[in-house]
């Protein structure tokens, strides 16, 4: 098994969610920039229970279950792992009602799972960025417990997108990291990676991940700045044109080169079967 990220990373991570709490929840349904990103992932999850059937299904960084809960319905088992005890008490309380769908603690980078156990292993939520310092062991572990030719879902945030003019310093850092994306991204005291396309492209490659898809959220929409994409409570008039710009990005989710420079990307692969 690979090693865990170091305590201070993971402990972090939990912190902050396990102090969010329900309020998650809450913000996905009121945040124009979460309202917008699962406009997307809906859309995703949709077009996965139709064309691949997903049987057992693994839900890394699962959060507050809402993905497992959806999943839940089409595949016969469905199992969600995150590093916080409270968004998993929360996940389970909205699936009690199926006994198929179960949760438990556990850590992206030492996933407590046999090799090839899962037919659709997927990670929305920025569970890949959150992981700065050892991303690849959690994409090691997706793939190791992936069966030949399922399929491996995950959101990450892009290196690339127009809210970085609101951020001239995190830009900075953008344009030294050659290649590569770079780790000064922060909100709720966590900081997140970054990705370009070649470079995940590469790194599943070296996994037996060949990407089938890849598709944008919050990309003109990352036009509006932070405090009126993220606002709670009451609409602002950039708050209702985020949205009206999501609806907008929705439609250009797929299609190149919008989709490589929203503020987050949805990669889709399969796991390359048996020689």
């Amino acid at each position: 098994m690979p090693p865990v990220p170091s305590y201070e990373s993971t402990r972090t991570i939990a912190n902050t969610y396990n102090r969010l709490g329900s309020l998650w929840d809450e913000m996905a349904h009121t945040s124009p920039f979460l309202i917008n990103s699962y406009r997307l992932l809906d859309r995703c999850l949709s077009e996965l229970v139709k064309t691949a059937s997903p049987t057992r299904v693994l839900d890394m960084g699962c959060g507050s279950g809402a993905h497992s809960f959806y999943l839940g319905h089409h595949a016969k088992e469905v199992i969600g792992v995150d590093l916080s005890e409270t968004q998993i008490g929360i996940a389970a309380n909205r699936s009690a009602a199926l006994d198929h769908v179960r949760f438990q603690v556990g850590n992206a980078c030492r996933l407590p799972y046999r090799d090839e156990s899962f037919d659709c292993v997927i990670s929305y939520g920025d569970v890949i960025s959150h992981i700065i310092d050892r991303y690849e062991e959690a994409i090691a572990e997706m793939a190791r417990v992936a069966r030949p030719n399922a399929i491996v879902t995950f959101e990450a945030d892009t290196k690339w997108n127009l809210g970085l003019l609101y951020h001239p310093l995190e830009l900075l850092d953008a344009l030294r990291a050659k290649g590569v994306g770079h780790t000064t991204r922060e909100w709720e005291g966590m900081r997140f990676k970054t990705f370009t396309y070649k470079e995940l492209k590469a790194i599943l490659a070296k996994h037996h991940l060949d990407i089938l898809s890849c598709k944008g959220h919050n990309i003109f929409a990352s036009l509006i700045p932070d405090r009126f994409l993220l606002e709670k409570g009451s609409r602002s008039l950039l708050g209702r044109l985020a949205l009206g710009l999501g609806r907008l990005d929705l439609r250009l989710s797929n299609v190149y080169p919008f989709n490589r420079f929203g503020f987050n990307f949805v990669i889709t692969a399969r796991k390359r079967g048996h020689p």
